[in-house]
């Protein structure tokens, strides 16, 4: 009985410290920072580079953290509407959860323009993004699914630890984004066909920009922070609504 009353203590303290800790609608609107430090207006010619997150980490040195995050799950809780349609929009609840065994954090600002960025010399900024990407698998393409078109991202200050919430492990956040039916790449291997059983992923995608001026040169670099994939979500996709032309009386 004592072992019993133990356990039952044991996953009730568990299950208390397993919650919610902050949700984002993200369809009311978001904003990304943008630049705020600038050429020279001394210099006659400029040049321009990018910095690849796989071959240096945001302090310089070579980046050795995997890609895929072990600590996170997420997942997408459902949509709206509950069928899909090509060309129309839905709207995705999801959860993004530590799963590990040490707190993570996740940028928390919509409104990217209110983070400080710039450090005191005024020749470098950088700040942390988090951001959802739909991929849908149709027909016989559920192996090489279609990116949809999406809209949403948190910001973080990475000098500013209150731009960020903080997951200890059970607990999660809620986001909510907006979607379209609709490839969102520049290419898309495959179409989108009609599927009583389309299979519905969501990627979650956070990494550092930054930018720096160094006289008349200036580099923009993103490296990589952490990912993860939800687990599949069977969903149904439908024709696309024939479209009502206007009448005219």
């Amino acid at each position: 009985m004592l072992l019993a009353g133990l356990g039952a203590m044991v996953l009730l303290a568990a299950s208390a410290s397993a919650q919610m800790v902050a949700s984002r609608d993200l369809t009311s609107g978001w904003r990304p920072p943008s630049d705020h430090i600038s050429l020279p207006q001394s210099c006659e010619k400029s040049s321009s580079f990018i910095a690849d997150g796989d071959d240096a980490s945001a302090n310089g040195q070579k980046d050795s953290r995997a890609k895929a995050s072990p600590d996170l799950e997420l997942t997408i809780l459902s949509t709206t509407p509950e069928k899909l349609e090509i060309d129309g929009d839905f709207v995705a609840s999801l959860r993004l959860k530590d799963v590990g065994q040490k707190a993570v954090l996740i940028p928390a600002v919509a409104d990217g323009e209110q983070l400080q960025k710039a450090e005191a010399s005024g020749t470098e900024e950088k700040f942390e993004v988090g951001d959802i990407t739909f991929r849908l698998g149709t027909g016989d393409h559920h192996g090489a699914p279609v990116f949809l078109s999406s809209s949403g991202a948190l910001f973080a200050n990475p000098d500013d630890e209150k731009s960020y919430v903080a997951l200890k492990p059970g607990n999660w956040v809620e986001l909510t984004i907006h979607g379209s039916v609709q490839c969102g790449a520049a290419q898309c291997l495959g179409g989108i066909q009609p599927d009583k059983k389309a299979v519905l992923t969501a990627w979650w995608y956070q990494r550092v920009l930054t930018h720096k001026v160094n006289g008349c040169e200036e580099t923009h670099g993103s490296y990589n922070v952490r990912e993860v994939d939800s687990a599949p979500l069977t969903i149904e996709v439908n024709e696309a609504s024939p479209k009502m032309s206007a009448r005219v009386w």
